[in-house]
């Protein structure tokens, strides 16, 4: 087991720890402790800036959140006995640790759904608590009285879609958005093609350690709704609203995300907006009373049903469309690959729209992919999956993705929005004269 002791007060990091533990400065931008990491220090100042002070609850939430982002990048899964599934205890100074001790087993679970990893905890006082209403008052870069819910910005063609469905129906999101390195640019530019020009806040946590990283970083999501609900609680207080809606817009297939191969199955498969983690996670939310309900609008549509549906509104749909990011290898070249699963799903959406997809890929002709060893394993596993669905079966098949919930009507339209967005794939697929 790996532990991750998190710190406020730099004198303190690393004091009695064993040499196989990590310290990581808490709301730090650097740390001479050797072997020591930090992360968040762009974060303080952000609590200032919401127009009315996040709650303690809230405060702890996003704490454990960073903490949780330190470990998932910063203990490496080569290390792991089997390769990949980690054992981690975090040590960590909250506000209210009676409270988020008593929370340890669903954070355990919860976590250990979305990343394959078992994870415990140790909570103690000391956390960091709300700025004051002055510091607020006096910092304040949003106006609470401009917005109806919080929607998740990722500057994909979902989360864009999402907005303009919020907007055609006179919600007034704030948009939020994790800008880690090289997303803020892209994230910015999809944001001003929207009409009318929402609220936007972005953070970045910058987790930072010398030497190696992990880069799976499965629970990045945690983060992302976190600090989403952080600010959409302050914002429910600020309006005195019982609750307040968290949109994290997805398309239904990559909500699910069943494993294209038996390698994939479990975390190996990102459950980024899987319905089981984010009931866990509206657990979580509930038993600590921020009054915040998650919503995804679009976990019933495919990506290609949630793009023919804006393209009959807006038939110049192109240049926003083709501006989105939805590669998950897109930094490696600063560009989309064009036959990952995310961007096979993405370039399907636009055939099946019948709308020009003037984006810049690395490959655009699949066919020409398959002469590449470097690139053949994803035209392989997705048209593996697409032939093997008749095979094995559809419901077997979504149900490897995780616990889908117990009401008939919710299982059906999920197992129909899958065999919808396979449907759209082996259409595309076909087109580049790969049938099934």
């Amino acid at each position: 087991m790996t532990r991750v002791v998190l710190e406020l007060d730099p004198q303190r990091l690393g004091v009695g720890l064993a040499p196989d533990n990590i310290p990581v400065l808490l709301y730090g931008s650097s740390t001479t402790v050797p072997g020591a990491g930090v992360i968040g220090n762009d974060l303080r100042g952000r609590f200032e800036r919401l127009g009315v002070p996040p709650s303690r609850q809230a405060m702890d939430l996003v704490a454990v959140a960073m903490a949780v982002t330190a470990a998932d990048t910063f203990v490496l899964r080569d290390e792991a006995a089997d390769g990949w599934r980690r054992e981690i205890e975090i040590d960590l100074p909250v506000v209210e640790p009676d409270r988020w001790s008593a929370l340890e087993p669903l954070l355990a679970t919860t976590l250990g759904f979305l990343s394959g990893d078992s994870w415990s905890f140790a909570f103690r006082g000391g956390g960091l608590p709300p700025p004051s209403v002055l510091d607020v008052r006096h910092r304040a870069a949003i106006d609470p009285s401009r917005i109806d819910a919080i929607a998740l910005f990722s500057g994909g063609l979902d989360s864009g879609l999402g907005v303009m469905d919020l907007l055609d129906a006179g919600i007034r999101p704030l948009l939020v958005s994790h800008a880690p390195r090289g997303d803020k640019t892209y994230q910015s530019a999809v944001a001003s093609l929207l009409s009318p020009q929402p609220q936007r806040f972005e953070f970045n946590s910058y987790p930072s350690r010398d030497g190696a990283t992990e880069i799976t970083t499965r629970t990045r999501s945690f983060l992302f709704l976190t600090f989403a609900a952080l600010i959409a609680q302050a914002v429910r207080s600020f309006r005195g609203a019982t609750t307040i809606d968290l949109y994290m817009c997805e398309n239904g297939l990559i909500a699910l995300n069943p494993p294209l191969t038996a390698r994939r199955i479990g975390a190996l498969s990102t459950r980024t907006a899987h319905p089981h983690y984010l009931s866990l996670i509206q657990q979580l939310f509930d038993a600590i009373d921020l009054g915040v309900r998650i919503n995804n609008p679009h976990r019933h549509e495919t990506k290609g049903e949630m793009l023919a549906r804006r393209v009959k509104k807006q038939p110049a749909m192109a240049n926003f469309a083709s501006s989105t990011v939805s590669c998950g290898n897109w930094k490696r070249k600063n560009m989309q690959c064009g036959r990952c699963w995310p961007c096979s799903i993405r370039r399907s959406s636009f055939h099946h729209a019948g709308l020009a997809d003037d984006t810049t890929y690395e490959t655009v002709n699949l066919i020409d992919a398959l002469k590449e060893d470097d690139y053949r394993d994803d035209i392989v596993s997705i048209h593996t999956a697409l032939r093997r669905r008749y095979e094995r079966g559809l419901k077997s098949w979504v149900m490897q993705s995780g616990p889908l919930p117990n009401d008939a009507t919710e299982r059906a339209a999920l197992y129909g929005v899958v065999e919808r967005g396979m449907d759209e794939l082996e259409s595309f697929f076909a087109s580049h004269g790969l049938s099934v």
